[in-house]
């Protein structure tokens, strides 16, 4: 595989289509920052682009000043810190400081408290960063020396890693559940079962549950997959086929609980969200725990600690609603 393939391969998840469209505006420009930022790490000058630029218009308009001061504070990428003296008192002003939508030319709703100030303590580090803006899309909030990190306020018990529509792989086992559940009650009922707000993106662990309960009792029905057999009935042996499949998929055995097999989908899904968001197809990427005071808390995520976790452990500390996936990473990754 040569090298243009391994930085499609790398790359593809961003793209609608898998790949950039050439007759695509907005898939030409994501190209052409890729391409970008790919120099700037091949070279290892440390260059600002237009997105860091707005950054620094910013930083400069709230302190009020023309050259950026630089954060006296000695930070190292995955230990947490303590900023304090005038540091602090730089990093409080801009704390609430939101980035610029390009397209509305207004705070961005959708960043939190902390991104600004993040940026300024390592980009103008008395240690070396090249700090670049990954807002959008499915990458996380900096890219810090290449590593993805997710900025997240102290005061926000869960934090919101985004739509996860596009990971076709969570998304096949939700729909796979859900659509269990909704036709064995129809089956069972003898009519399509009342309109539910309970679907592959708006649900509780408890309803998880559920839909698995119900898959793994229409699974524990031997007499009717015999029946099947026997009569050469396809559809249902199908079913059956495709309870298998998810099993295989989870890496569980036809004896797993409902508890297992819900919590080891939310497992699947975090893993697969977090591999993007952020550990960017890496080895790891970080979430960032910052509050107003200088205080940040780092958490180091990868996939062999998101492995480690009991699958039960995602039930209560995972939840999904608008098709967004949110963790409380205090009590998963502490």
């Amino acid at each position: 595989m040569d090298s243009l393939d391994l930085f499609f391969k790398k790359y593809a998840y961003k793209f609608p289509k898998g790949y950039p469209d050439l007759t695509n505006e907005q898939d030409i420009n994501l190209l052409a920052d890729l391409l970008e930022n790919l120099d700037v790490k091949l070279s290892g000058k440390k260059q600002i682009n237009e997105q860091q630029s707005d950054y620094d218009a910013l930083i400069k308009k709230k302190l009020g000043v023309e050259e950026i001061p630089v954060c006296e504070t000695s930070l190292e990428l995955g230990t947490s810190f303590n900023i304090n003296g005038k540091d602090a008192e730089i990093w409080k002003t801009l704390f609430d400081v939101k980035p610029i939508a390009a397209r509305t030319g207004k705070a961005t709703a959708g960043s939190g408290n902390g991104e600004i100030s993040v940026y300024w303590a390592f980009q103008y580090n008395k240690n070396s960063f090249q700090v670049q803006d990954g807002r959008g899309g499915e990458d996380p909030d900096l890219i810090i020396n290449g590593i993805g990190v997710e900025i997240k306020d102290y005061s926000a018990k869960s934090i919101t890693l985004g739509k996860f529509g596009k990971d076709a792989r969570s998304y096949g086992l939700l729909s796979n559940l859900f659509g269990f559940k909704s036709l064995l009650e129809t089956v069972k009922e003898g009519k399509f079962p009342e309109a539910s707000k309970t679907n592959p993106g708006t649900f509780k662990s408890s309803d998880l549950i559920e839909a698995a309960r119900v898959m793994l009792d229409f699974y524990k029905e031997t007499r009717l997959k015999e029946f099947a057999q026997e009569h050469g009935f396809e559809m249902i042996l199908n079913l059956f086929k495709r309870v298998e499949d998810i099993l295989t998929e989870l890496g569980l055995s036809p004896s797993a609980t409902p508890e297992d097999v819900a919590g080891s989908v939310l497992q699947s899904m975090a893993k697969t969200k977090l591999g993007k968001k952020p550990m960017l197809g890496k080895d790891k990427g970080y979430i960032l725990n910052v509050n107003g005071n200088g205080s940040g808390k780092f958490y180091e995520i990868t996939s062999d600690k998101i492995d480690a976790l009991e699958p039960k452990a995602f039930l209560d500390k995972v939840s999904v609603a608008s098709s967004e996936l949110k963790i409380d990473f205090d009590e998963l990754f502490k």
